[in-house]
């Protein structure tokens, strides 16, 4: 099997204010056969057949077994197979491992049942998950094609059905705690001609920025664009539109600065 995406390749900086991308996927992959469509969302776009029937093997016989026989298999198998899954990484039952040659995961990261980690991108890490994290049941991680990524540090926390895009590239710094129920997309689709259908149009993508020990309440969303900064308090349902300064608290729908009695208030919800 091929080992392209064993390289430690360091993702791009964004900057403060990037212009938005532009992404037409129906344009860019408009010649792809069926087949190759499928080995692209699923082992990579450069994958070939072989690479194909070691994915589907391997994630076939280990990927639904319980209990400490699955666990000892996938810890042992999957390290061996997918160069950037580390031997001391834990991996639950039926977790979704799409494009795995383009997944990191660093030592001590849990991944609990049924994660879906989708790192179909052209970037050599789709996904790349920091040592002693821990991504929840039913979380959702999806690089988004064709040069997302999402970056997680050390030390933190992705809840249980949360949802994250990395379309414009997502970056989680170090002891980042992101509630359940969460949607963090780095992207918007287009929607500027009105004699066009909005699935036709293409999506547009700048990026989001999370940074070190920033708490994000449940039901959250993040919208592209957006830089939370260090130590910030992100209150509960909160919708962030805007970049968040360091160590600010914020709460509603747009979300705004939290005076600071209500600030503690929104402690308890988050």
């Amino acid at each position: 099997m091929g080992r392209r995406g064993c390289a430690n390749t360091a993702q791009p900086a964004r900057l403060m204010e990037p212009p938005p991308r532009h992404y037409n996927l129906a344009e860019t992959y408009s010649q792809e056969s069926p087949l190759r469509r499928y080995i692209r969302l699923t082992v990579g776009e450069d994958a070939g057949l072989w690479a194909l029937f070691w994915h589907e093997l391997i994630l076939g016989v280990c990927g639904g077994l319980p209990g400490l026989l699955g666990l000892g298999l996938r810890h042992v198998l999957y390290p061996r197979v997918f160069c950037g899954l580390h031997a001391e990484a834990y991996i639950g039952r039926h977790v979704t491992l799409r494009c795995p040659r383009q997944i990191r995961i660093d030592e001590g990261a849990i991944i609990d049942d049924f994660v879906q980690l989708i790192a179909t991108t052209r970037q050599a890490e789709g996904i790349k998950i920091g040592a002693r994290s821990f991504v929840r049941s039913y979380a959702m991680l999806n690089a988004g094609p064709p040069d997302g990524y999402i970056q997680i540090g050390r030390d933190s926390g992705i809840g249980q059905g949360t949802i994250l895009y990395g379309n414009g590239g997502l970056t989680i710094g170090d002891h980042v705690l992101i509630a359940g129920q969460c949607f963090v997309v780095a992207s918007r689709h287009n929607s500027d001609d009105p004699e066009r259908p909005i699935s036709e149009q293409g999506y547009s993508a700048k990026g989001i920025v999370i940074e070190d020990n920033v708490w994000i309440g449940a039901g959250a969303k993040i919208l592209d664009g957006v830089t939370i900064g260090q130590g910030a308090v992100v209150g509960a349902n909160a919708v962030v539109t805007v970049s968040v300064p360091p160590g600010e608290r914020v709460g509603g729908i747009p979300a705004r600065k939290l005076q600071r009695s209500h600030a503690e208030h929104d402690d308890k919800e988050v």
